[in-house]
């Protein structure tokens, strides 16, 4: 292995199939033909004596051996690449591709907004969305898979990066002539049954851990993904859902008042939600991502009538619950 010349364009084919576990997909990704690919994986598997990857059916996933060398050689590639990146970055002439997860309760606005303000600062740069669970972004930010993601995040690794943008907090949407719409104990929330939203499709939220802390729970018939589908629910039924203030007064402003959705502060005292935008050690100082996150930012930052978290510091996570 000593005298083996390394060929830099095997380690980035490598990278390509890790991080997209499929070899047509890492193959577009690389602007390579499939077979170039292909003939590229042989070569490094008898370069390392090993299968990297194994078929599967919808696609490939990484032997033991691919697991093992993987965190080095990401993070290799990625010193490599920030090394020779330009020092500047002018969004009206670079070509560079974003990738990006934004929590449910921000999408409608995050969206249109990003892409906009995007299209209007450069011709070339190009802007990928993603579904976001704070688990799933966490781990598409550690594999490479993503560069930044907006989202609550309760806890962080050592390492990302983190800056806040705005705060929330939630409130309580039921129908029009609930038997609660006029007077809502604490007693009478927990006894009522509800739709919890969460994308990661747990069977508990943020509004079940307050209630803990009360003595009480509550039970939950409905679990969905998505803001708008608990509202349409409860449109339906007596039903009552849990979403952010500010899903209420922006995107779900409409089905509000389509439906006549009656909302109502919550019985009981919660924390502040906190939206966060948050990145890897290995693209903090890339400028065009530098750039990028300065966009999402403005986009996701707080309305003009709360309180600026723009200027809030950037800081890192140093251990977990951070």
């Amino acid at each position: 292995m000593n005298n083996v010349r390394l060929d830099l364009n095997l380690l980035l084919v490598i990278e390509a199939i890790m991080l997209e576990r499929n070899v047509t997909r890492a193959a577009a990704s690389l602007s390579m033909s499939q077979p170039a690919v292909s003939n590229a994986l042989r070569r490094a598997r008898k370069l390392t004596q090993d299968q990297l990857f194994l078929r599967v059916a919808d696609g490939v996933q990484p032997t033991s051996r691919m697991l093992a060398i993987w965190p080095e050689l990401h993070r290799s590639l990625a010193v490599i690449r920030a090394s020779i990146a330009p020092h500047h970055f002018d969004p009206s002439s670079d070509p560079t591709s974003f990738r990006l997860a934004v929590t449910d309760s921000l999408t409608a606005e995050a969206v249109c907004g990003i892409t906009l303000k995007l299209r209007a600062a450069s011709t070339y740069a190009r802007v990928a969305f993603s579904f976001h669970t704070n688990a799933g972004s966490l781990d598409g930010i550690e594999r490479g898979t993503l560069d930044c993601a907006v989202g609550m995040f309760p806890a962080l690794p050592r390492g990302i990066h983190v800056q806040g943008l705005r705060t929330d907090h939630y409130v309580c949407v039921m129908q029009g002539g609930h038997a609660l719409m006029r007077e809502m104990t604490l007693d009478q929330f927990a006894a009522a049954a509800h739709v919890l939203v969460t994308p990661s499709g747990m069977d508990l939220g943020a509004i079940d851990g307050w209630l803990s802390l009360q003595g009480r729970a509550r039970t939950i018939v409905a679990v969905v993904n998505h803001f708008a589908d608990a509202l349409r629910i409860v449109a339906e039924s007596d039903l009552l859902t849990c979403v952010p203030s500010g899903y209420v007064t922006g995107p779900g402003q409409m089905l509000i008042a389509r439906h006549g959705l009656v909302v109502r502060d919550l019985p009981f005292e919660t924390e502040k939600l906190i939206y966060k935008l948050v990145w890897h050690e290995r693209l903090h100082t890339h400028p065009a991502h530098q750039w990028f996150r300065s966009l999402v930012a403005e986009v996701c930052g707080p309305p003009a009538d709360t309180a600026d978290l723009r200027t809030a510091k950037v800081g890192v996570a140093e251990a977990n619950g951070s």
